[in-house]
């Protein structure tokens, strides 16, 4: 059968972010001017009036010890430089991207006025004052974001000046490097364009139904369940689905491996190669094959639970279960770990330095969640699911490369409230060691009481449009973001959710409001800044977050439910977006059968399923779900009297077979719901009690074949 829709009349189909190409003001290795003779400005340097004239000129990155364009002169204090940039206002977003490559910490104006601090500490600051930290490694590298919004720019000429200070005068480096350019507007919503999987209204909020329950502007398409068989290999699909990860081929959307964990003891992987067919519109699964974890220096996997996508195109799977065994005597506990696979091979890439297949080693033992890899390919941040229940930064000695680094454990400065929330906006990266095999197999211990707990780290993101860091504490019931600086993070805040939490969204039956829930599961970011919050308690929901939400201001849309039993896992999204995979972990056995995207009835009660969703244009056809002459029209079936004293006769020209009523109270509680058998061309049905209570009612009429009808029932 069809999915629910719970539609009355026609649906406002609204985007949650604006759509706009973003624009460069200027870009990296832009030229500035600069002053570099070690002595403090003059009053009123940073004006858009001030006369740099006589300052030297150089492209970025300008300074010294690091790769940069323009050398200036080293063992400086404090370094100033200049830009002077005409803006159209009129072109402007509401606010604007600032990118800064800074080492080591900045304070930067726009016409005067200052509109970012960061790596600097507080008060008053002279050409004496040194950074807060030292940035090194990897982060050095880094452009941190910084949002300025448009009312600080006047249309013409402007003016960025900027001061750099080093952390010491026997500093070996000093280096900067930045861009602007446009955001995309999120304030305003904007008509749907057709491609973009964030285009929907919200769901009305309902408990957990026999079926999943997704928006009426979508459509959902099965891709494999547990119990089909291999293609190649032999065996068949494991249970309990977990992350699930497209990896695109070259780069496309229509044509790439879906990796698929097995949260089961011995767990597995299961790999397969997918691609779409434009001119059916559905995609097709050509290969399908478990991951080999047969080499005896693996043992083999336990509970891959969630995990990542490299920017190399490779897939991390993550054991989310620690065991003190060592089976093959190598040295190593043989459970609790990442590892590194080959999509295209299905292979472990990972090695041991004697060659054989190896683990993640440096990357430390614990209850793995996920891992989330920065576009640099330097830093990976994860999270652990008990033990420490903490978040973990791993800076990589070599770009793309797991194998080799230090890794880092989070520790607020002012820990949490009572509440869960963060008493203080910033935190430390306290190294933890990580080199020695009797370190590698004892993480947890050693981080035990270094670092912040947060009880249940269960995913980590990065955001697209700011590159903030944001993680999931399942058992605090809310997702955290802050800005990572190095060897400090700051901006550290509860980004939304917390127990008492309650969000109001528009839904086809107007606006609504739910709890937010817990069980905060996975993150995943599409490229407009949408947050998608997969939560394995409450009701089992799939949340959208605006990147302009705020707890004061919300901006949350409500986006799934699944179906009865079942949690949604690993949401990962093709290259342009018109395209989401996830899977539907343990569902009841008594759920329904449903019809997808391809028109036939689908089956995967009791049985964890991986699908993909798109907007209705961009998945299946109309053709897909019937012939002309077999498919039964809504106009042919009708549900009278209406207004009604609460008897109603469903009738149906040419018959439905195995009918569905639901009946939903106007606050979206399901009041009624019954399944009718066999072909009727009449049901009798009376909802005078359920009218009692709501003088209206919605009615989904759901048969097989595809047919649905929504009827809203007025009391007489």
């Amino acid at each position: 059968m069809k999915k629910k829709l719970l539609t009355v009349g026609a649906l406002a189909i609204l985007a949650g972010s604006g759509i706009q190409a973003q624009t460069l003001i200027f870009n990296k290795n832009a030229s500035w001017k600069y002053k570099d003779n070690n002595q403090a400005q003059p009053a009123g340097w940073n004006a858009a009036t001030y006369d740099i004239s006589t300052w030297t000129t150089g492209n970025g990155p300008l300074g010294y010890g690091d790769p940069v364009t323009t050398t200036i002169n080293s063992g400086l204090t404090t370094a100033y430089f200049a830009k002077d940039f005409t803006v159209d206002l009129s072109t402007l977003s509401d606010t604007m991207e600032l990118g800064v490559m800074r080492d080591d910490g900045i304070i930067v104006y726009l016409n005067g006025e200052e509109v970012v601090r960061d790596n600097m500490p507080a008060g008053a600051v002279t050409f004496n004052t040194f950074s807060s930290t030292t940035i090194d490694g990897a982060a050095e590298s880094v452009y941190n974001i910084f949002s300025i919004p448009k009312s600080k720019f006047v249309n013409g000429v402007n003016r960025f000046s900027i001061e750099l200070h080093n952390r010491s005068t026997t500093s070996s480096d000093l280096r900067i490097d930045a861009y602007l350019k446009t955001t995309t507007n999120t304030t305003t919503p904007v008509a749907c364009n057709g491609t973009h999987i964030s285009c929907f209204t919200s769901i009305v909020p309902t408990a957990q139904t026999n079926k999943l329950i997704i928006p009426a502007e979508h459509k959902y398409q099965l891709i494999l369940k547990e119990g089909d068989s291999y293609t190649e290999g032999g065996g068949m699909v494991g249970g309990q689905n977990d992350f699930t990860g497209y990896v695109p081929k070259t780069g496309s959307s229509t044509n790439g491996y879906l990796s698929v964990n097995h949260e089961t003891n011995p767990g597995g992987v299961t790999m397969a190669e997918i691609n779409y067919n434009a001119t059916s519109k559905l995609w097709q699964l050509t290969k399908s094959r478990a991951v080999s974890f047969s080499d005896p220096s693996l043992v083999q996997t336990i509970r891959n639970c969630s995990g990542g996508i490299t920017p190399w195109g490779t897939v991390v799977t993550a054991e989310e279960s620690v065991t003190s065994n060592d089976v093959n005597n190598d040295g190593y506990k043989d459970y609790g770990w990442l590892v590194e696979i080959d999509p295209a091979t299905a292979q472990v890439i990972s090695k041991n330095t004697d060659g054989s297949k190896g683990k993640l080693w440096q990357m430390g033992i614990m209850n793995h969640e996920n891992v989330v890899i920065n576009n640099a390919g330097t830093i990976a941040y994860y999270g652990e699911d008990g033990g420490t229940h903490m978040v973990y930064k791993y800076v990589m000695d070599t770009p793309n490369d797991l194998s080799s680094g230090n890794l880092y454990v989070l520790k607020l400065d002012q820990g949490l409230t009572a509440a869960g929330d963060p008493a203080g906006t910033t935190a430390t990266w306290v190294q933890v060691p990580n080199k020695m095999k009797a370190d590698q197999n004892n993480t947890a211990s050693l981080a035990q009481s270094l670092g912040t707990k947060f009880n249940g780290v269960e995913d980590v993101d990065i955001s697209p449009l700011d590159g903030k860091i944001y993680f999931t504490a399942k058992g605090l019931d809310r997702v955290y973001r802050l800005q990572d600086n190095g060897t400090t993070a700051s901006q550290v805040e509860t980004f939304v959710g917390g127990g008492s939490s309650v969000y109001s969204f528009n839904t086809a039956q107007g606006t609504k409001s739910e709890a937010w829930g817990d069980g905060n599961d996975n993150l995943t970011f599409d490229e407009l800044g949408n947050l998608w919050v997969l939560q394995d308690g409450g009701k089992n929901y799939i949340w959208v977050i605006a990147p302009d939400h705020t707890q004061a201001n919300p901006k949350v849309r409500l986006f799934a439910s699944m179906p009865a039993g079942a949690e949604p896992t690993g949401l990962t999204f093709t290259p342009d977006h018109k395209f989401g995979f996830f899977s539907i972990q343990h569902p009841d056995s008594t759920i329904s059968t449903d019809v997808d995207a391809t028109g036939n009835t689908i089956d995967y009660r009791g049985k964890s399923a991986t699908i993909v969703i798109a907007l209705k244009n961009n998945l299946g056809t109309e053709g897909t779900l019937g012939t002309v002459d077999s498919k039964i029209e809504e106009n042919t079936v009708t549900v009278a009297p209406n207004p009604t004293s609460g008897i109603v006769k469903i009738n149906s020209v040419k018959g439905l077979k195995d009918i569905s009523v639901t009946a939903y109270s106007m606050d979206g509680k399901i009041v009624y719901t019954k399944k009718f058998n066999g072909t009727n061309k009449a049901l009798d049905l009376d909802f005078t009690q359920q009218l009692e209570g709501s003088r209206v009612l919605v009615l989904n009429i759901e048969a097989e074949g595809g047919f649905q009808k929504t009827v809203k029932l007025v009391k007489k």
